[in-house]
C-alpha cells in the first residue's frame, strides 16, 4: 500500500471521527475506544505502535450500569506514550494527535 493511500485513509478516518465528535463539543479532539490486538508480533515495550480494533461502547446508561464492548474488524495503529505494555485485548482511549492515534497506558 502506498504512503499516499495510507495518508488518505487516515485523513478519511480522522474526518469521520471529527464529524461525530462535533455534535458534543466543537473544541474537542477526535477520540475513540480501541481494543489492543496482535497482527503478527505483539509489542513487548511501551512507547511503540500497537495494532488495535476500534470498539463501540454500549450498555444501559444508568449510574452503576455495566458497559458492553463490540470490537470491530478494522485495524488501526496507535502509539502508546505510557510506561507499561497493555495486555492483548485491553480497551484504551485513543486520541487523534498530529494525524496519528495515541493512547497512554501506565498499568
Amino acid at each position: 500500500m502506498s504512503d499516499l493511500r495510507i495518508q488518505r485513509d487516515r485523513q478519511s478516518s480522522l474526518e469521520a471521527s471529527i464529524d461525530n465528535a462535533a455534535i458534543f463539543d466543537a473544541d474537542c479532539s477526535a477520540a475513540m475506544v480501541a481494543t489492543t490486538t496482535m497482527i503478527t508480533t505483539y509489542p513487548t515495550t511501551a512507547n511503540t505502535f500497537f495494532a488495535a480494533n476500534p470498539t463501540e461502547v454500549g450498555g444501559t446508561e444508568t449510574e452503576g450500569g455495566a458497559a458492553t464492548y463490540t470490537t470491530g474488524t478494522q485495524v488501526v495503529y496507535a502509539l502508546n506514550v505510557g510506561t507499561q505494555v497493555p495486555s492483548p485485548g485491553t480497551q484504551v482511549v485513543c486520541h487523534a494527535v498530529g494525524g496519528r492515534w495515541v493512547f497512554r497506558y501506565d498499568g
